[in-house]
């Protein structure tokens, strides 16, 4: 049996996994080469066809423990672990707010204490055109940041919330339930690769509000100096989706966005798991 093959995209992130059987995803060489090319690559497209709610757990189990996402009404009745992400443009405004979250940079679980490792993210209905998913490789931003700047964030922590007021949209209200497993957290500004060793710059635009130790103005003025750098396209590759597509992206060094610019009312719908992550440091 051939092994698939990983093929690096020609971008500052990715790679797209060819020639894999994602019933195989479970076998230990399997999965271990997938998770290897996650933590070198970011970033893993695995293209194939739709699956349902419990063939993606199955296959997303590949990368760790799934684990189900905080808002409950986004779940999977039958399977929690997957949860169902409607970002369709309703004509009568009744549009999800948490797709137009998505519009802005961030990365996913920042604001609980130990985030998602990675995202899984499949495609099961898309519009005619339009939806892309943009990725940003957080090492390379580190790493491009003056070494003045380097030495000024490094040790520095950051306050993550469910919601802060540098966001530009709000999110989808949470019940007390989940309000009370969401309170504010502290994570590190340049974050360590538990595997590679890398550092990333940690930013999330939607959940970091703040640097602790610094007043607000002074704080706001360097979190908006580092997104300068992080919005720079040379750190960023854009998948542009087909049907039954799986992306995989590595939570511990990347942000992601999407373009909302596709048709309203044409159906997007995908499957989503977070696996389960470790204490950042």
């Amino acid at each position: 049996m051939a092994s698939p093959e990983v093929v690096p995209l020609k971008a500052p992130l990715g790679a797209r996994i060819e020639g894999l059987d994602r019933a195989d995803a479970g076998r230990p060489e399997i999965a271990s080469l997938l998770n290897r090319a996650l933590g070198e690559h970011l970033l893993v497209i695995v293209p194939g066809e739709r699956m349902t709610p419990e063939q993606m757990r199955g296959f997303a189990s590949a990368f760790g423990r799934p684990k189900p996402q905080v808002l409950r009404y986004k779940r999977s009745g039958t399977v929690p672990e997957v949860s169902i992400m409607v970002s369709t443009l309703m004509a009568d405004g009744t549009t999800d707010k948490t797709a137009l979250r998505s519009e802005d940079w961030h990365t996913d679980d920042s604001y609980l204490a130990t985030p998602a490792k990675a995202t899984l993210l499949h495609s099961i209905e898309l519009p005619s055109q339009g939806g892309t998913t943009w990725f940003c490789n957080m090492h390379s931003v580190y790493e491009a940041l003056p070494e003045a700047v380097r030495r000024r964030i490094d040790g520095k922590r950051a306050i993550h919330s469910y919601d802060t007021s540098r966001a530009r949209n709000r999110p989808s209200r949470r019940t007390a339930q989940e309000v009370a497993e969401t309170p504010d957290v502290e994570h590190p500004l340049v974050r360590t690769h538990p595997e590679t060793g890398r550092k990333a710059l940690y930013l999330n635009f939607n959940r970091l509000d703040r640097i602790v130790g610094m007043e607000r103005e002074e704080s706001d003025a360097l979190l908006d100096a580092l997104a300068v750098e992080a919005r720079k396209p040379e750190h960023h590759h854009g998948h542009a989706w087909s049907l039954g597509d799986i992306v995989v992206w590595d939570n511990r060094a990347t942000m992601h966005r999407v373009d909302v610019d596709y048709p309203v009312g044409e159906a997007r719908v995908m499957q989503r798991v977070l696996i389960e992550g470790d204490r950042p440091y």
